[in-house]
């Protein structure tokens, strides 16, 4: 009897240590948000995947996600401060049938615009007796950008739509439609696209045409993040990012072409998402959007130098809208060259006006 316990006590504890160490062999851990952006608050799903790719029960895994801190899950799931301090744990257990996925998708919404990232989980894995743990980690990297909420100011849709009404109408009394329609000479602003080779061989020298102006309002959207750090810089400069959706918006609404420009970093982008040019529709605006959700705090050069470099490139009868913590005299002149280019006045929304318009 003795050596049959005595037997019995060594295959079990042959069995649990050949299953502690492969108690994670052929689990996987997948995990990814249904959405690559979001509105502030918007619910949407954190989808989490576990699979048994083995033909044997798995007793027991234990996942560890690391969540961003400012992102609220709904329920009453098992989340916990992370010790690291730079968000929280959600911790999750489960059995896995042989050739099982399990799959759960989870309620969560975050009320803040930014960039959130999800970097990596960990698995612990018990062994058959049910002592003893293995630890592995699931690396990836699974991002979600909230976008800046749309400004909600009072009066910010009459003060666009009566600045972009008489910009429409300088532009009919200035451009006659039916007796200025022809060419002109090429000045070093204009487009390569509008330049005429047929009438330019012609004449000998580089012409452009001229076109029906009441009928091409463009805009150039310019948004500024230099600012000094006095108190509530930070909501000053969220109050410009929501100013800059909102413009876009409306300058779709009104089926007008716009350019976008900016002297703010984007966290996280690949390509460069400081100039946008000219467009239209969804694609066009989604890209600009999720750069808002993007941007950082800190400038890539000062707004003077942004200014310069449209001054560069100014087009006769080009729109400006200026966006910008506050009016500064450090890049005024370089305003008034872009001004003066183009032949229209711009307009500036500070965050500090607009929440009184």
């Amino acid at each position: 009897m003795l050596i049959f316990v005595l037997v019995l006590i060594a295959v079990a504890a042959a069995v649990q240590y050949w299953s502690l160490a492969h108690a994670l062999d052929g689990v996987e851990h997948h995990y990814a948000p249904d959405r690559k952006l979001a509105e502030p608050g918007e619910r949407f799903f954190l989808v989490n995947t576990v699979t048994n790719r083995t033909f044997r029960f798995v007793p027991f895994v234990e996942v560890t996600q690391l969540l961003p801190e400012p992102m609220e899950v709904e329920g009453s799931p098992n989340l916990s401060a992370s010790p690291s301090g730079t968000g929280k744990n959600l911790r999750y257990s489960l059995y896995l049938m042989p050739r099982q996925t399990w799959q759960q998708a989870l309620p969560v919404s975050i009320g803040k615009r930014g960039r959130y990232t999800f970097t990596s989980a960990t698995l612990q894995g018990g062994g058959f007796l049910g002592t003893g743990e293995l630890v592995a980690y699931s690396d990836q990297f699974e991002e979600v950008v909230v976008l800046p909420a749309p400004c909600t100011a009072v009066g910010l849709e009459n003060t666009l739509g009566g600045f972009l009404g008489d910009r429409s109408v300088d532009r009919f009394i200035l451009e006659d439609p039916v007796l200025t329609l022809g060419f002109r000479e090429y000045t070093g602003r204009e487009p390569m696209k509008s330049i005429s080779w047929t009438q330019s061989a012609r004449s000998g020298q580089l012409m452009v045409k001229k076109y029906d102006y009441t009928l091409e309002l463009t805009a150039t959207v310019l948004l500024n993040v230099e600012c000094d750090r006095t108190e509530g810089w930070e909501e000053r400069l969220e109050a410009c990012f929501s100013l800059a959706r909102t413009v876009c918006e409306t300058l779709e609404e009104k089926r007008i072409p716009y350019r976008f420009v900016t002297n703010a970093g984007a966290a996280g982008a690949i390509s460069l998402w400081s100039q946008v040019s000219d467009g239209m529709g969804a694609g066009h605006l989604s890209t600009i959007l999720e750069g808002l959700g993007r941007a950082t705090y800190e400038p890539l050069r000062p707004f003077a130098h942004t200014l310069e470099q449209c001054a560069r490139h100014a087009e006769q009868g080009r729109t400006h809208i200026l966006i910008t913590p506050r009016r500064d005299a450090r890049w005024q002149q370089s305003l008034s060259r872009l001004e003066q280019l183009s032949g229209a006045r711009a307009l500036i929304l500070t965050a500090e006006e607009a929440m009184t318009l």
